[in-house]
């Protein structure tokens, strides 16, 4: 008679319906593509806005032009607008002319702003740095959420991983309360101000 090992499936915490690992990991990677995505703008805007990355100097607006935005079924939509002018860095390098601005202001205004390599001009305004930074910390949180599914896929929620979920879960919950606090800060700094 031969001996050989049984393989115990893996046991599931109680009151979680069991799920494939594809359908985990597919969750998880909507998560992930989902922060990633939106970390990255916020990442940027926030790093300009804040005056940390691109270059810095002064724009002068030289034109703005209200573009109309149609819905479909004929209504309309608000109206966005469109503000280019001349940059120039505040190190004494050369203007840039013919750059877009991320802000409506009126033509002839001068504005501090930081530069991308793109042409797209930041104002360099901390409470909107403090907005966008509250993105990023959200698009963290999509990031814990879904990361560990994708790497682990259904296995995740089994008992084997009671302890690290309790970390991703205060992790998520740390993140989750200190982006609502920068949030809340933002918006009481924008009306405040």
């Amino acid at each position: 008679m031969s001996k050989t090992k049984r393989r115990r499936p893996p046991v599931v915490a109680p009151g979680r319906p069991g799920l494939s690992g594809a359908a985990v990991r597919l969750g998880g990677l909507l998560f992930v593509v989902a922060g990633l995505v939106f970390g990255t703008f916020a990442l940027g805007i926030s790093g300009h806005a804040s005056g940390v990355w691109g270059t810095r100097g002064t724009f002068a607006v030289e034109q703005c032009e209200h573009l109309s935005n149609t819905q479909r079924g004929g209504g309309r939509a608000a109206d966005t607008v469109h503000c280019s002018g001349t940059f120039r860095p505040s190190d004494g390098g050369p203007a840039r002319s013919g750059l877009d601005i991320d802000r409506e202001y009126e033509a002839g205004r001068r504005v501090t702003a930081s530069c991308d390599f793109f042409g797209t001009c930041y104002k360099v305004d901390r409470v909107n740095a403090c907005g966008w930074f509250s993105g990023l910390l959200a698009a963290l949180v999509l990031l814990c959420i879904g990361g560990p599914g994708v790497v682990h896929g259904a296995a995740w929620r089994t008992e084997r991983y009671d302890r690290p979920r309790a970390i991703q879960w205060r992790l998520v919950k740390g993140l989750f309360w200190t982006s609502l606090g920068f949030l809340a800060l933002f918006v009481v700094l924008r009306y405040a101000l």
